[in-house]
């Protein structure tokens, strides 16, 4: 039987790959910088401009993980049924966006001299676009599609809340680790559904 291009068993690599990067380094964090609270601090702290190995930490947290989102939303994307409407076409793309949003915030990154800078505002807006991108691309799948649309639309939610948790009494650092940890176990999720509906084994 001959391999198909999508999905199958390499779309459950790449999400799972993507997950275990950026748990295992957001969670030794500390080994660049000592004293790194998960709670308190940002996500993007150790990755920041003048951290010994701070580039490294961007491209297992960030640049890695994201460019794995791209590759699996393109995956999503060619996966949609003829009959799929531009709605769920246009939340795969929007998936897209949100996967090169999540790499563009290893890109530019944090400069503690001047978090109010230029590269810091690139981060944020970064941030911003990531999960802005994400819930609307899963909102619209959710609409679209009947196969995990409840999965797609609780994630939705689920970033909506922690994105905007920091805004109230909340640790930002949590919400942002959870958000991310709710991004790719989605994405872990859908290439499990899509790897037990592909019947290969």
């Amino acid at each position: 039987m001959p391999a198909r291009s999508s999905p199958g068993w390499l779309p459950l690599a790449c999400a799972g790959a993507a997950l275990m990067l950026m748990v295992v380094t957001a969670a030794a964090g500390t080994l660049w910088w000592p004293g790194l609270s998960h709670t308190g601090h940002p996500l993007a702290l150790p990755g920041a401009d003048g951290v010994p190995r701070a580039a490294a930490y961007n491209a297992l947290v960030f640049v890695l993980p994201g460019g794995l989102a791209c590759l699996l939303a393109c995956w999503r994307y060619n996966a949609l049924p003829g009959t799929a409407g531009w709605g769920a076409r246009i939340g795969a793309r929007l998936l897209l966006l949100a996967g090169i949003a999540w790499a563009a915030q290893g890109i530019f990154a944090l400069d503690l001299r001047e978090l109010d800078g230029r590269n810091g505002q690139l981060h944020a807006a970064a941030w911003m676009c990531w999960w802005l991108a994400a819930a609307s691309g899963l909102v619209l799948l959710a609409m679209q599609e009947r196969r995990g649309r409840w999965a797609d639309a609780v994630t939705a939610v689920l970033l909506v809340l922690l994105a905007l948790l920091p805004y109230w009494p909340w640790p930002a650092g949590l919400s942002q680790r959870l958000a991310a940890l709710v991004w790719f176990g989605g994405w872990l999720g859908w290439a499990v559904r899509e790897w037990r509906g592909s019947g290969l084994r």
